[in-house]
């Protein structure tokens, strides 16, 4: 192909983008702004492949390829080596940054990136390189990195290690991730089938969870009660979605959601719940409306549904001529107040970008959704021997909807877990009860709301 049939179908791609940005449905008026000042791209990481935030803010980023030098401690060879990058929130470097070696309790130690193989050079030994597959932190704030066919994990404060494990299937892995309980799930980046793994926190224990078909991913999500699975196989062109009902039971069969994405990226906002997914890049353009290099946010009860529609978005703001051509997601997390954004892509001059919500607030605002919290008067009231219970929240989040007698003692409890944000209506029934005046209490994120109920027999 010449140069200038080259230059022309670029100019229809790009205008296909605008024509796509267009077309995607109008999302909530709060925005993410680039911050140019965060100098975590000090070093020239072209080809980042993983972002994780830890419990004290710092940003870790790993990148495909070697990045440093290291004299390794057999043979005293000197060999460019994958290592981790860790950033404060002000983008200096932590003390012990970069992550070259991690070194256990016992005194044993790994060389990030670079793996003695005994049987190289017809059994003299030899170190092979492994490369960066992505990172994640767990609700610990701990950090679990791929490298090619190995996971660690490694303590947060310091870099040392807590555990290392080489899953059986002995292919490239995914990035990881984890549920509430930091149990462990990673894939193959490969385009056959094959099985899903997860492991305990301390990478015991593999166990097969469900068969992916074939197809190439670089991420997936879990669910935090670990129930439901997001695989982002991206040659797919959909997200497929396993679900079980409870912890005792199997993974169904995929479900296709989010058709026309071609992800490489997920996370979870840690304020609203809400599930972000990197659309594709120029590279896997995806299908309409989604556009490239953007990551958009939804509702997660909604995905999968006829209002499966973005309640947000971050888009990635190139630096330089074909900067947003090259680039391709791979990497997204929040800080834990869910204000900032850490975005990163593969295959661009800067690969690593920071963005914060323009409107200082840490919530998402969501289409059709309330700006407060509120508990309505329950209807019928008076009544026997049932009602329903109104509330609405404007951010997901840990629910409790407790009755209480006049005298303060509990009577019964609602709804106690995990709730998206939305209207939602619950029924109490009071036919174990007298007659009298109740009152009702709903706690979340931090609010608090009352209200009584009258029950005549």
């Amino acid at each position: 192909m010449t140069n200038r049939y080259k230059g022309e179908n670029m100019k229809i791609t790009k205008m296909l983008t605008f024509i796509l940005v267009m077309l995607v449905p109008a999302i909530a008026n709060a925005q993410w702004v680039h911050d140019n000042t965060f100098q975590a791209h000090q070093d020239s990481i072209r080809d980042v492949h993983g972002v994780a935030v830890d419990a004290e803010g710092k940003v870790w980023v790993q990148s495909y390829y070697p990045t440093e030098e290291i004299v390794m401690n057999r043979g005293g060879d000197t060999l460019s080596t994958r290592v981790i990058y860790i950033y404060n929130s002000d983008g200096t470097q932590a003390s012990f940054s970069p992550l070259s070696v991690i070194t256990y309790a016992d005194g044993s130690a790994d060389t990030l990136g670079q793996v003695w193989y005994p049987s190289k050079n017809d059994g003299a030994g030899g170190y092979e390189g492994y490369s960066g597959r992505g990172i994640t932190a767990d609700s610990n704030g701990d950090i679990i990195i791929s490298a090619y066919n190995r996971l660690y994990k490694v303590d947060h404060t310091d870099g040392s290690g807590i555990a290392m494990v080489d899953p059986s299937a002995g292919c490239s892995l995914t990035e990881a991730t984890t549920d509430d309980a930091n149990n462990v799930y990673v894939g193959c980046v490969v385009g056959s089938a094959g099985s899903l793994m997860k492991f305990a926190p301390d990478l015991t224990g593999e166990e097969a969870v469900v068969t992916i078909s074939g197809s190439y991913s670089r991420d997936l999500q879990v669910s935090g009660d670990g129930n439901t699975i997001w695989w982002a196989g991206y040659t797919n062109g959909a997200v497929y979605r396993y679900s079980r009902d409870d912890e005792f039971s199997s993974f169904g069969d995929a479900d296709t959601v989010l058709v026309g994405m071609k992800s490489e990226v997920f996370d979870i906002h840690p304020v609203t719940g809400h599930l972000w997914v990197g659309a594709g890049s120029m590279n896997d353009v995806p299908g309409s409306p989604w556009t490239p290099q953007t990551w958009y946010a939804f509702d997660i009860s909604t995905v999968g549904t006829e209002n499966e529609i973005p309640v947000d978005s971050i888009r990635w703001d190139p630096t330089g001529e074909d900067a947003f051509d090259s680039a391709r997601p791979r990497g997204l997390d929040f800080s834990s107040d869910g204000m900032t954004a850490y975005i990163s892509v593969f295959a661009s001059p800067d690969g690593m970008q920071k963005h914060m919500k323009s409107d200082g607030n840490s919530n998402e605002i969501v289409n059709n959704l309330p700006n407060g919290y509120a508990l309505e008067q329950n209807y019928p009231n008076p009544f026997n021997p049932s009602t329903n219970i109104n509330y609405s929240l404007q951010e997901a989040g840990h629910v409790t909807l407790k009755v209480y007698d006049m005298t303060g003692r509990e009577i019964a409890t609602l709804v106690n877990g995990r709730v998206n944000a939305g209207a939602h209506t619950v029924t109490f029934n009071a036919s174990n009860l007298s007659s009298g005046v109740y009152i009702y209490a709903l706690e979340a994120n931090g609010v608090r709301l009352t209200n009584r109920m009258t029950l005549i027999k």
